[in-house]
């Protein structure tokens, strides 16, 4: 990876501790929050923080972070000519992607922590191609997912992950086209780039780079837990090319 363009993933459990600095951030206003208010909060109190360490990282000025601003479709951002980043959390987990680069390249990320079985196949109706659930349901490709929720979850993040990097909504679940057997990914709603599926985390994760100039060396993904990062490196992603 070159030195100006960097980029880090690292998911932690949301109840992870922080800094006492922190215990409050993004802490909900309304007395007797509900059991999933407080998992939300705890989520975003943790990427917050995960964000802080990588802006001191990096040496920005972590002020920016008290300036996070919203697309109209709510995807965080600041107002920075070299930084993009996403956040998600599902379950008991939260991630982040960060990206600093020279120019600006973008990054969109989607985690899954499935609470229970989702109606598979009637959900891919909706979304997917014929062609598309043909492959899913034949295990010789891409033969390291063994059963149907790795491969319908494979299909659902790399959308998100997809969709993510621009802020466009499910909604356009259907505009994202998706070959298993070529492994390429065609959408009007990202730049061209690459998708990194992980199937071996407590979760099912994707993520969406833009294609750098200097082709970027694959990142470590890290967890942090008990005050440090910790990477994780004996697990290697599926790898799509994206409108190419």
């Amino acid at each position: 990876m070159n030195k100006t363009d960097r980029l880090e993933i690292i998911f932690a459990h949301y109840d992870e501790p922080v800094p006492d600095e922190f215990l409050n951030y993004a802490k909900p206003i309304q007395p007797n929050p509900s059991e999933k208010q407080i998992k939300k909060w705890k989520s975003r109190r943790v990427a917050h923080f995960i964000l802080y360490q990588l802006f001191k990282k990096y040496q920005l000025d972590t002020k920016l972070l008290d300036q996070i601003h919203r697309t109209p479709s709510d995807r965080p951002y600041i107002l920075h000519p070299q930084i993009d980043f996403n956040i998600s959390h599902s379950g008991d987990w939260v991630a982040v992607i960060f990206r600093y680069a020279t120019p600006q390249k973008v990054v969109g990320i989607d985690i899954e922590h499935p609470q229970k079985i989702r109606r598979y196949n009637e959900l891919l109706h909706y979304y997917a191609s014929q062609q598309e659930i043909d492959e899913i349901h034949t295990p010789t490709i891409l033969s390291q997912l063994t059963d149907l929720t790795d491969r319908f979850y494979l299909s659902w993040c790399l959308r998100e992950a997809i969709l993510k990097s621009q802020g466009v909504g499910i909604v356009k679940l259907s505009e994202v086209k998706h070959s298993l057997s070529q492994q390429k990914i065609a959408s009007q709603h990202c730049p061209k780039g690459y998708l990194y599926f992980y199937h071996q985390l407590p979760f099912y994760l994707a993520y969406f780079i833009e294609q750098s100039e200097t082709m970027l060396s694959l990142p470590e993904i890290f967890q942090w837990k008990d005050g440090s990062f910790h990477p994780i490196t004996i697990i290697t992603p599926i790898t799509y090319q994206v409108n190419h």
